[in-house]
């Protein structure tokens, strides 16, 4: 196993867990709270996350045993849940980028414009901290999704070369 393989298998172990952790928080929202589209949207948003890294983990399995052969829609799955990932975690990277580049006389501002009763509970450093782990959660998922892709592309070549063989 070379570095970058390893590295995989660290930033899915990584993603797995904190999709999960966000997939479950929606779900118990969901059921204790009732249907908010907001929260829906989250939802599915981490839970196509928490799915791209169990199929992440398929293919991790397929390369390190290739005597276990992957789904036939697995590598379709990882495509399609890999560009929602994308999509969502360069939404996580926007977010958290916003949120630590905001001068505290923004935020004060911010803060101003919210209801009084929410006025007390966040203050600057929160946000900057909410704006930190938001950049570090959409830097695992990106990297998930791009070795992911880059895996799954190395695995389709190898493929490609045994059918070759076989023929």
């Amino acid at each position: 196993m070379n570095f970058r393989f390893k590295l995989y298998r660290l930033i899915t172990a990584l993603a797995l867990v904190i999709s999960g952790v966000f997939t479950f928080i929606g779900l118990s929202t969901v059921l204790f709270m009732g249907i908010n589209l907001m929260v829906i949207i989250s939802l599915m948003a981490w839970g196509a996350c928490f799915i791209h890294s169990i199929l992440s983990l398929y293919l991790q399995r397929s390369i390190l045993a290739p005597a276990i052969p992957l789904k036939e829609s697995t590598p379709g799955g990882i495509r399609i849940m890999g560009t929602i990932v994308m999509v969502f975690s360069m939404l996580m990277l926007f977010v958290g980028l916003l949120l630590v580049a905001a001068t505290p006389e923004m935020i004060t501002e911010v803060i101003k414009q919210m209801p009084a009763d929410q006025q007390t509970v966040i203050n600057p450093t929160i946000l900057k901290s909410m704006g930190a782990i938001c950049l570090l959660i959409g830097i695992v998922l990106t990297l998930n999704a791009n070795l992911s892709f880059r895996f799954l592309r190395q695995w389709q070549q190898q493929q490609q070369e045994e059918n070759h063989k076989e023929e």
